[in-house]
């Protein structure tokens, strides 16, 4: 048997397709209803056993805030395998040659959605955040207090909306945590494209304006019918974006979701620092479950932890055992004077040690170190670094990524 790993060749990329068909239980290829593919080419990493592709894995080359700072980050995306080829070891072979590449390309983080946790876990990704997804009837959760609102909240049709919304989604993403840079096509497909087969539903766009009439607010959503077996509305609407810059933003758009008299349900994904638990008379109507979010993984912590911007002054030397990624494991210390930081490796005694899927929770604000510590997932030399460690790793908001790749 002999194994190649390398990235799949342009005609080679129908039968990309149908791995991830098979692996997916998706449609077919060239199905209609299948979805066109944007994963290019040189961004893939696949094995092929006796030139037959039996493994499939592609990135995305993403540009992600990391507490506030640009970091490049590989999306990884497009995961699959036939079955026999499972448990051969040859996943492994892919992620380890895809990490180096990212290396190569400057992709100091790798992100994904994991369909099954206990892969990802095993080639070094830790949790990064979590999601609360909502499921509420709009007329039962009224806010707590109803000031007079001075703006207003109307639709705007698709082919105007970009140039308004984009620049809203940049003032809100900036200072935040694991949210992406979008690049034109991702806002065409992702956010503002259809969804749905065989009847794909157009977006709506609403737009918050100000007293002033200046744009402070956003929705995307999508409405659609449901089956069901009482009386009442029977529409549920989707909510794909929900962007306030400020409170007067955000009450407004919740006031303009609770306008839909026909909608039974609203489905909203919020993240852990949403103010709406915080601002509703009966937060428990949002019917709240949570999930595990983006799980991350470090590529390169020399270059990685250098782009972030941290919470104290001080510095800490962190042990880091890695199995896949051989420049990662060691010694560094990281020094940091809140505006930039530096990294490099030491012979300094490890203040703390961890492997590096633990490093990711750190990174991303998600767990502090005292919490991983009590969880036995990382050690610590004593109190005191644990303090500084949580002081240095915190972040101004909660990790959240709105983004499914």
């Amino acid at each position: 048997m002999s194994v190649e790993i390398r990235a799949a060749r342009p005609e080679e990329m129908d039968e990309f397709s149908r791995v991830l068909s098979y692996a997916f239980a998706g449609p077919p290829s060239d199905a209609p209803d299948a979805m066109p593919s944007t994963v290019a080419p040189d961004w893939t990493t696949c094995a092929f056993v006796d030139g037959r592709m039996a493994v499939a894995s592609a990135a995305y080359p993403f540009t992600m805030r990391l507490n506030g700072g640009p970091i490049g980050a590989a999306g990884l995306t497009a995961v699959g395998a036939y079955p026999e080829f499972r448990r051969r070891g040859l996943l492994r072979q892919a992620m380890e040659q895809g990490l180096a590449e990212q290396r190569e390309r400057g992709q100091s983080l790798a992100i994904l959605w994991a369909s099954f946790a206990a892969i990802y876990q095993r080639f070094g990704y830790g949790l990064a955040s979590t999601v609360l997804r909502c499921r509420f009837d709009p007329r039962l959760v009224p806010l707590r207090e109803n000031p007079p609102l001075t703006g207003s909240v109307g639709l705007l049709p698709k082919d105007e909306a970009l140039e308004v919304i984009k620049p809203l989604y940049i003032a809100y993403s900036g200072p935040r945590n694991l949210m992406l840079h979008r690049a034109p096509v991702y806002w065409e497909v992702g956010v503002l494209g259809p969804l749905g087969a065989p009847q794909p539903r157009p977006p709506y766009v609403a737009v918050y304006r100000n007293g002033a009439g200046e744009p402070r607010g956003y929705m995307v959503y999508r409405t659609r019918g449901e089956e069901q077996d009482e009386p009442g509305p029977f529409q549920v609407m989707e909510v794909r974006d929900f962007v306030a810059l400020d409170i007067e933003a955000y009450r407004s758009l919740w006031a303009y979701i609770r306008r839909h008299d026909l909608v039974r349900w609203v489905v909203l994904r919020i993240a852990p620092d949403d103010p709406a638990p915080d601002l509703l008379l009966e937060p428990r109507e949002l019917r709240v479950t949570t999930s595990d979010g983006i799980w991350l993984r470090v590529v390169d912590i020399e270059r990685a932890l250098p782009q972030r911007r941290y919470g104290d002054r001080g510095s800490l030397v962190i042990d880091i055992e890695d199995e896949l990624c051989a420049w990662n494991h060691g010694r560094f210390l990281l020094e940091s004077d809140e505006t930039a930081a530096e990294v490099k490796r030491t012979e300094r005694t490890a203040e703390l040690s961890m492997p590096v899927r633990t490093l990711a929770s750190l990174l991303s604000g998600h767990a502090t170190a005292s919490r991983m510590q009590r969880a036995g997932l990382l050690a610590a030399r004593d109190e005191s670094a644990l303090a500084r460690a949580d002081r240095l790793f915190a972040t101004d908001y909660a990790p959240f990524c709105p983004d499914v790749f």
